[in-house]
């Protein structure tokens, strides 16, 4: 394993006057399935830790959504080139490359190459999304996407807006509801989709005379919320010159650096070592893992292998040739994150030197057969970064006449484990080549709950069942805020790509057993649909109760619908809903609770007892708690040791939950020891007094 070199980072001091003018910037948060992150309008799809990690913006690349656990530093797009009449001034004729990517100033780079045209963002406070109507223009999107640009950094600050004749702006084509969506006339073809259209300005140019390409980019996101769409995102990218000259030996490409784990917080800005970045060439799939299995958790404690995922981005379509055939990746560079920055062996931190070495990966020593595409790695089928792994996939050189446009598309994937990773790859790559026709579940159950004395009551509705393929409901119970979802079904490898349902509960037509296209997954055993009926005021609903619960503890159902697949098509499952606060959806949060204690106290009880570290009712990973329950409505408990030394005191005060919590720290913030303990809770009631015993 390689060691990580100490790092010594140079902060320079740019000027501001020209970075006030940027107030167009904005982030939003893909949030509908696995994947979670914040991005923005400008061309960057994350934003983790980096050397300004007081500038990150969690969640970066979250996974899975709501483990707090996040994989992302940048990945971002980037277009490069030659162009003689470009923005700002190239009197040598030297290529330039604009980038989405800030990770970092002084040497590294300079940040933010694009700006958001106005019309596109005024009157908002976030990056547009299809689900969120607030983040769009106040006005409503125009009829077409604005094409200005900016010659020099001096009509930038003047708004001094330049325009070439015969090259007419974009048509903004929209849906009914306003929104400009992906399909060929508007319509939105995912769950949830952004977009954002920039123009390229290089306001903080390192090293003058500054220079950028005279492009328009407009960038979307696209998510599904669907179980084989919710371990990856799809980004398309178009870039568009708008300017006088032809932009030659253009490059587009994707920079890829997923840090394993993001903790957003100093002193280690860039995670522990071990990580390592790989390559496959068939699918254009640049992925990387943690391979040494040990990672600090944002959450205390460390992960272990099994808890680290895969994570990669793959691309699907690029630009084309001058032939009219798509180039396909023609330059793959792998790299260390301050790996002999402007070397043939490093990222260029300038733009001349990313050109040659990453975008067109020249006289690189890894690419041993002078392909463009990296195959050694040192003698090794990976590179091992020494602090992350950075990797770029091109694609060129093509030449971008004035008005020309062109696109890449790519998906940023997820997985528990490689063969995971690898599957989910394999899906969006098939969900591309179908053109976006997904297949669908049957609607997500509405499901409601009900906390009781050592029970939970969920009700759901029945719209799934109109579904010509419904098969069945699978309800799934979690211990650990959706962590898990109850007993882990592994691959070969050990791996956990799925869990086991609580219960399932299918129609009685005969199709029991697993479908061969999904391992594992149980279609059900025949029970019919009446155990689960209940009538409701006066409407029949679908009703289960779980009586296997706690009273005082935390616990999260989900439950979803699903098909009944078929000898080449897979069983369709709705995805477990991330955020169950939301109401409507299919998973709730709950605690079971006794009646609020009321005449006796003598109901007064401590759980569990004795208390046992790390045990499966803890509610939350890595956080120990014991709970005291059936307490009148107001009461004092006050615990002390064997030496009858006091050492916390709780106060309750709620009319409705009779238990209170206690987290095992003193008055003074520090763990209890191991041991015999007291309690006495005062209340109008009276006084009650008992003992537990806490063992580690």
């Amino acid at each position: 394993m390689m060691k990580k070199k100490q790092v010594f980072i140079i902060w320079l001091f740019i000027p501001l006057v020209v970075f006030a003018q940027r107030e167009y910037i904005r982030w939003n948060i893909f949030d509908i399935n696995k994947v979670r992150t914040k991005f923005s309008n400008a061309n960057q799809l994350c934003n983790g830790n980096f050397q300004n990690t007081i500038f990150a913006m969690p969640p970066a690349f979250e996974y899975p959504a709501g483990s707090g656990i996040n994989y992302g530093t940048d990945v971002a797009f980037i277009v490069g080139g030659y162009q003689e009449d470009g923005g700002g001034e190239n009197p040598n004729n030297l290529p330039c490359v604009d980038a989405g990517m800030t990770e970092g100033p002084a040497d590294y780079w300079d940040p933010d190459h694009y700006d958001p045209y106005v019309e596109l963002v005024d009157g908002s406070d976030r990056a547009a999304m299809s689900d969120d109507p607030g983040s769009w223009p106040a006005g409503g999107f125009p009829d077409v996407i604005p094409n200005y640009y900016y010659k020099t950094t001096q009509d930038y600050v003047n708004g001094t807006k330049t325009q070439t004749p015969g090259i007419n702006p974009l048509p903004l084509l929209k849906d009914s509801t306003g929104w400009p969506g992906a399909g060929e006339n508007g319509q939105r073809i995912a769950d949830q989709e952004s977009f954002s259209a920039c123009y390229a300005i290089d306001h903080l140019a390192e090293v003058p005379p500054e220079r950028w390409l005279t492009i328009q980019t407009i960038n979307r996101g696209m998510a599904w919320s669907g179980k084989y769409y919710e371990d990856f995102i799809v980004w398309t990218f178009v870039a568009r010159n708008i300017g006088h000259t032809p932009i030659t030996k253009t490059y587009f490409a994707v920079w890829s650096d997923f840090a394993f784990i993001a903790s957003f917080n100093p002193p280690n800005p860039f995670g522990d070592d071990g990580d390592v970045c790989y390559y496959d060439r068939d699918r254009q799939f640049a992925y990387s893992w943690d391979e040494d299995g040990i990672e600090t958790s944002p959450t205390g404690g460390t992960l272990t292998a099994s808890e680290i995922a895969w994570a990669g981005s793959v691309v699907l379509k690029t630009p084309k040739g001058d032939d009219g055939k798509e180039l396909g990746v023609t330059g793959y560079d792998a790299v260390s994150n301050y790996n002999a920055q402007t070397s043939n062996i490093g990222n260029g931190a300038r733009k001349v030197e990313f050109y040659r070495y990453n975008l067109a990966n020249r006289d690189d020593p890894r690419d041993t057969d002078g392909d463009g595409i990296d195959d050694t790695f040192d003698g090794k089928p990976y590179f091992e970064a020494e602090s992350e792994p950075l990797q770029i996939m091109s694609s060129g050189p093509f030449t971008l006449e004035p008005g020309q446009m062109d696109t890449m598309i790519i998906a940023t994937v997820f997985g528990v484990s490689k063969l995971d990773l690898f599957k989910n790859v394999d899906q969006v790559i098939q969900l591309y080549k179908d053109r976006w026709h997904v297949i669908a579940p049957p609607p997500k159950p509405k499901v409601k709950v009900i906390a009781g004395d050592q029970k939970v009551e969920l009700i759901w509705d029945r719209a799934a069942e109109k579904d010509s393929l419904f098969e069945g409901y699978r309800i799934y119970k979690s211990m650990d805020n959706g962590v898990s979802w109850g007993q882990p079904i592994k691959d070969i490898f050990g791996d956990v790509i799925a869990f086991k349902p609580l219960e399932i509960f299918d129609l009685k037509d005969g199709i029991t057993g697993t479908n061969d296209l999904v391992p594992g997954f149980s279609l059900g055993f025949d029970s019919g649909l009446e155990a689960i009926r209940k009538v409701i005021n006066g409407d029949t609903v679908n009703y289960f109760r779980d009586n296997k619960v706690q009273n005082g503890y935390n616990y999260r159902y989900a439950v979803t619908s699903y098909t009944r697949g078929g000898p080449a098509k897979p069983p369709i499952e709705n995805a477990i809903a991330t955020d169950p606060s939301i109401p409507g959806d299919n998973t709730v949060a709950v605690t079971p609770h006794s009646p609020t204690a009321s005449h006796t106290l003598d109901s007064i009880r401590v759980v569990p007892n004795p208390y046992i570290a790390s045990a499966r009712w803890e509610s939350e990973l890595g956080v120990r708690r014991i709970d005291f329950t059936v307490l009148p409505a107001k009461c004092t408990i006050r615990i002390y040791n064997a030496a009858g030394e006091k050492v916390k005191t709780l106060y309750h005060d709620n009319a409705i939950m009779s238990s209170e919590s206690w987290d095992l720290l003193s008055d003074q913030g520090q763990e209890v020891a191991p041991g015999l303990y007291f309690y006495h809770v005062d209340s109008p009631l009276g006084m009650k007094t008992g003992k537990f015993v806490v063992i580690y």
